[in-house]
């Protein structure tokens, strides 16, 4: 695993912090930037990458991620993934979108676990499965960032992106030079205020004579004691 871009199965041995042990074959996916992890206890895989809308949001310095319960399909609409993972008897389905950094290996609420039911798959996974799965999720992650060819698997994925990125930043661009060409014109009419303002205050200024001293004020005289 020390190659910067490995192309054939890794086959790693994993456990969670509470002791579960998986045996998994990792494949590196070279042309959208993923990792996936076929879990052999799992029957399934889960599949690590990093969050694309997250750089839009621009929300966050730590790595946005993205895990999918399967093996990811291009459509953003599609909601089952084929090989899907099982965990105590529960199928998953969908994908879920969490920080790295907010990762927890004994609380299981940082990750949203769904399961697949009927046509529905919106329903939530049962406590137990959604603490083994972020379990598990956890450990695969902390194990994809920490590899060697994380760093150019993570460029294969920004470079994917980027002409998305890169029309988004041109929109944003147009946007904002529309809204410098608004506060220049206000800007423009508040100078020339500020102008008039200025030539009142010179003409005051120099139109007015010195301000002589008031005289002290006399006083009152005082009845003579008698």
């Amino acid at each position: 695993m020390s190659s910067a871009r490995p192309t054939g199965p890794q086959y790693v041995t994993l456990v969670t912090e509470g002791g579960y042990r998986m045996h998994a074959t990792v494949t590196l996916d070279w042309e959208h930037g993923a990792a996936l992890y076929r879990v052999a206890e799992l029957c399934g895989t889960i599949t690590v990458a990093w969050d694309s809308t997250d750089y839009d949001r621009n929300c966050c310095d730590s790595d946005a991620m993205e895990v999918t319960f399967g093996r990811p399909s291009p459509s953003p609409f599609r909601w089952r993934f084929e090989d899907a993972p099982t965990v105590y008897g529960v199928m998953l389905a969908g994908r879920a979108n969490f920080h790295a950094e907010r990762m927890s290996p004994t609380s299981p609420w940082w990750l949203s676990v769904r399961r697949a039911v009927g046509a529905a798959d919106d329903a939530e996974a049962p406590d137990g499965t959604r603490r083994r799965t972020a379990a598990i999720v956890h450990t695969l992650t902390h194990h994809m960032l920490t590899r060697p060819w994380a760093a150019e698997l993570r460029r294969v994925h920004d470079r994917r992106h980027a002409p998305a990125r890169y029309r988004r930043h041109q929109e944003a661009i147009r946007e904002l030079e529309a809204e410098l060409a608004t506060l220049q014109e206000k800007v423009s009419t508040e100078q020339a205020g500020a102008a008039v303002q200025a030539a009142l205050i010179a003409e005051a200024a120099t139109g007015a004579g010195p301000v002589a001293a008031l005289p002290a004020p006399v006083a009152e005289p005082q009845p003579l004691a008698a």
